[in-house]
Parts: C-alpha cells; sequence; structure tokens
C-alpha cells in the first residue's frame, strides 16, 4: 500500500470505528434517558478526533476532513437511530422498520419539533472540535497519548 493511500486508510478507519462506537453509547445513553443528548455530540467529537490523532504514526498527517466529517455522520446516524427509536414507540414498529421507513421529511420534522436552539448549537459545534482537536498543533514532533 502507498503511503498515500496509508496515510488516509488508517486514519479513516480509526475514525469510522471511534464514530461507530460513540454512536452505540449515544444512542443507548438516550434510549435510557428519553432525550437527544445533543451535549453528546461534543464527547463523541472529542473521541473521535483524539483518538484518530493519537494512533498515527510519527510522521504522518491525515486529512483535515477526517474527523469533522466522520463526527457530522455520526451525529446524523445517531439522531437517526434516536428518532426512529421513538417513531417506533409510538407507531408499534420495531426499530428496524421505523429507521427503515422513516423518510428526510420525517426526521427533520420531528427533530424541528424537539431540539432547541441550543441543541442546534451544540451539533453544530461538534464538527468544529473534531476539526480543531485533530489538527491542533500539527508539526514533526510525535503527540503523547
Amino acid at each position: 500500500m502507498s503511503t498515500a493511500q496509508q496515510s488516509l486508510f488508517k486514519p479513516l478507519i480509526i475514525s469510522l470505528l471511534a464514530a461507530l462506537a460513540m454512536m452505540a453509547v449515544w444512542f443507548t445513553l438516550s434510549a435510557g434517558a428519553d432525550d437527544a443528548l445533543c451535549w453528546f455530540a461534543l464527547v463523541a467529537a472529542s473521541d473521535i478526533a483524539l483518538l484518530e490523532r493519537w494512533l498515527r504514526s510519527r510522521d504522518q498527517r491525515s486529512p483535515a476532513w477526517i474527523a469533522p466529517a466522520l463526527t457530522l455522520l455520526c451525529c446524523i446516524a445517531s439522531l437517526w437511530l434516536i428518532t426512529a427509536l421513538n417513531v417506533s414507540y409510538a407507531t408499534g414498529f420495531g426499530l428496524h422498520e421505523s429507521a427503515g421507513g422513516m423518510g428526510s421529511g420525517l426526521f427533520r420534522a420531528l427533530l424541528a419539533m424537539r431540539l432547541q436552539p441550543l441543541d442546534w448549537l451544540l451539533l453544530a459545534a461538534s464538527p468544529l472540535l473534531a476539526l480543531v482537536l485533530a489538527n491542533a498543533g500539527i508539526s514533526d514532533r510525535r503527540q503523547s497519548p
């Protein structure tokens, strides 16, 4: 594998695994609290960005877009599952049917009804936090774990 491919592949896989883990935790906490818990977007952004940053090789630089993009996908997927769980409670369908049958229009409408301005602000800030944390202090020196 070439160096260019490796500098993209490893950070992308690390960030993807971190995003999946954060989705699972976020969904579980939200289901227990019966709330969207949008503050968790900042926790997810921190986890995704710092794991990707700390697991880099000494001389490796990863693309700056990886952590923010996966943070954004984590937020959207988590909110989709949380909203689908609420739809399944309301309709009696299973989570799988609700997640698969819910369209983007219903998703946006339910989020608009449920989320407050602070929630939207936290969600918008999470990719920015991931960008800063993943790329802060980039230099040729080793980042300490």
